[in-house]
């Protein structure tokens, strides 16, 4: 029955000749395997209401999901300035593509710290940590930020509660009886009645959306307001900034929550062009290669953060979870899903779209075809012309059994319309290990698949046509995450297990240095933290990993945030672990900073205390969690010289004695 109401929804489709122009302005008719554009809205609204039809009981197993793009690395730029003898030497966002900026809760310039922490963005001194400004949302929450040229640019989440008056018609039950008044001989039947009498309540209508703020911090005794943009019922999802301009994307539920057929397309403002809502133009709303599968619109936006033009802004029907971008493209993923009765299971194709930047906007260009799904960001990349995918497919075997493949894909990045396949790499990994981490470096490639051992594949991908493995290392416990030091070294940062009659049982961090001379990868040293509930969050969040090589230095400082539990389970403490990599190949902790002040052994836990970034300038490193930031010397032997308090009411909140340092306290 559902695959009959699909069949007549997309003879609907068809009897309506539906032909679009798309972003490579050709013509296009809607297949399920495309992207254009619509060029009305009542023909959007045909489209969503005959979907809306047809997928009424499978829409909640058919969301589309899309990926991102990778790095270029064939043209690299660096895009800040080297530091100068007169200038401070300070660390940056662990970006993945140098040239292409991504937004980060602290950053800094050397001379201030930018924090976004809760609902309030600070300004702080670096030398006196005195907070120069704040910035409070009345509703909502920051979420990351960006600098450039004397601009902070915040994204964060607002939302409202617009209390009015509801009502609805009350129900009562009374018992059928014969007409001569007398009681059925058989059960009474009950019958069910409206009153007509309505009930009224309080109700609360809630609203949300993702605001953009463009402050003019170039001065930061006079902080302005340049710019805002604010994107209805719509959350972000990623960014990413190449010089000037901005590129957001967002997914906005409104269609995934019930069509409306007064507003059914996304709502934005753009302070410099109205301080209204306004309607996305239909010609500026797209269809992917999801089959009318997808029930949410993603929204890209791009615009320069140093001038007052209009944004540009563009939606499709789908919806993300990442993002990737070069300096010259972005892709992004879309899976399309589809249910085999015969097998009682879904099937599914997974598309990658490239998109050209030209002029600080994306520009669709070309569509590919791939099995399996990505991990993350860093498991794409394109390098000299070539998009490169690491991905674990899942197949149900006819024994009734699951079977894990993971591969390599190549795609030409140079084409239009069509990425055509230029090879694949199969046979990644162990008997059902799938993958768990995967770093691209111009021609080589490294990848970690994962079940009960740390197979560390290294790739040769110097001949697109035919990619190779060159060799394997293995090691207990997983890479979770891995980061270049030197050509030479990298650095993987995960977890350690050990196998248990069968079943895997992790037993702390794993920080591991490698050498990658050689076709087999070396695992020079491992430093262990100890304790099964031990993690860190660097295995799903990568800026909350620190790197800095100081200039002229032989050594790369390294830290890496740990929640450690103790034996018993009930002792905790929370560290940011810090580590000199030396570029000779010698692993070696300096320090442990925390911002927890009690006996950790007493089952302390306070997660407002817990570090969640840090930035080294000069000889002084800065953390920065909930409720404070701190300044070690590090030529003091990293003894604390500094604190300042960000959020000083969250301890009465949650029921702990209020002990605050009292504003900023600076230690002799």
């Amino acid at each position: 029955m559902k695959k009959m109401r699909k069949f007549l929804a997309l003879v609907l489709l068809a009897l309506l000749s539906f032909t679009i122009v798309g972003c490579n302005e050709a013509t296009l008719e809607i297949t399920g395997d495309n992207v254009g554009s619509f060029s009305s809205y009542d023909q959007l609204k045909e489209y969503l209401a005959a979907n809306m039809e047809s997928n009424k009981s499978t829409r909640l197993y058919n969301e589309v999901a899309m990926a991102g793009d990778f790095a270029s690395e064939d043209s690299l730029e660096a895009s800040v300035p080297q530091a100068t003898n007169d200038e401070p030497d300070y660390s940056e966002t662990n970006n993945q593509v140098e040239g292409v900026s991504e937004a980060d809760k602290i950053l800094t310039d050397g001379y201030k710290i930018y924090i976004v922490s809760g609902s309030k963005f600070f300004i702080v001194d670096a030398d006196t940590l005195a907070i120069d400004y704040t910035l409070e949302l009345e509703n909502g929450y920051m979420s990351e930020m960006y600098l450039y040229d004397g601009k902070a640019v915040l994204i964060s989440h607002e939302y409202t509660y617009t209390e009015s008056i509801c009502s609805y018609s009350d129900y009562y039950y009374e018992d059928k009886i014969n007409e001569d008044g007398s009681e059925p001989s058989d059960e009474t039947t009950v019958t069910e009645t409206v009153s007509t009498e309505l009930r009224t309540y309080v109700c609360y209508k809630y609203s949300y959306g993702t605001k953009i703020t463009v402050l003019d911090v170039a001065d930061t005794t006079d902080v302005t307001v340049a710019r805002e943009l604010y994107f209805d019922s719509s959350y972000i999802i990623d960014s990413r900034m190449i010089d000037e301009q901005l590129y957001l994307i967002l997914n906005n539920y409104m269609y995934n929550y019930g069509y409306d057929e007064d507003v059914f397309v996304p709502q934005y403002i753009d302070s410099v062009v109205s301080d209204e809502l306004t309607l996305l133009p239909a010609n500026r709303i797209f269809f992917m290669p999801n089959d009318g599968n997808s029930f949410s619109f993603l929204t890209l936006v791009s615009f320069d953060v140093t001038d007052n033009d209009e944004a540009n802004i563009k939606a499709y029907l789908g919806s993300s979870w990442q993002i990737y971008m070069s300096l010259s493209n972005m892709y992004t993923i879309v899976q399309k899903w589809e249910y085999l009765e015969e097998d009682g299971i879904y099937d599914y194709h997974t598309y990658v779209l490239r998109f050209e930047i030209s002029n600080g906007e994306l520009v669709y260009k070309a569509m590919g075809e791939i099995e399996g799904y990505p991990l993350n960001q860093f498991s794409m990349d394109e390098y000299d012309g070539v998009f490169r995918i690491a991905t674990t497919g899942w197949s149900y075997s006819a024994a009734g059994e699951w079977k894990v493949d993971n591969f390599v894909f190549l795609l030409d990045a140079t084409t239009e319309d069509t990425m055509e396949e230029l090879s694949v790499l199969k046979g990644i990994g162990k008997p059902n290990e799938r993958i768990y981490s995967a770093r691209f470096s111009e021609e080589t490639a490294y990848v970690v698949t994962f079940q009960q051992i740390d197979p560390l594949y290294k790739l040769d991908l110097s001949d697109p046509l035919n990619p190779v493995i060159v060799g394997e290392l293995e090691e207990e416990g997983v890479s979770d995450y891995l980061h270049e030091i030197t050509d030479n070294l990298m650095i993987g940062i995960g977890r350690q297990a050990e196998d248990m009659d069968g079943w895997t049982r992790f037993t702390g961090v794993k920080v591991a240095l490698y050498n990658t001379t050689g076709d087999v990868v070396e695992n020079i040293e491992t430093y262990l933290v100890e304790g099964e509930y031990s993690y860190t969050n660097v295995i799903w969040d990568h800026k909350a990993f620190l790197s800095f090589t100081p200039n002229g230095a032989d050594f790369t400082y390294v830290g890496v945030p740990v929640f450690e539990y103790f034996e018993d389970y009930y002792g905790y403490s929370q560290s940011m672990y810090l580590f000199k990599v030396y570029h000779s190949g010698d692993l070696e902790l300096v320090t442990k900073l925390t911002h927890m002040v009690e006996d950790t052994e007493q089952g302390y836990y306070r997660y407002f205390d817990s570090i969640e970034r840090a930035v080294i300038i000069d000889n002084h490193v800065y953390t920065v969690s909930y409720s404070s930031i701190m300044m070690f010397d590090m030529d003091d032997d990293f003894n604390k010289v500094g604190e300042t308090e960000l959020n000083p009411s969250y301890y009465e909140y949650w029921g702990y004695p209020i002990t605050p340092v009292g504003g900023t306290e600076m230690i002799d």
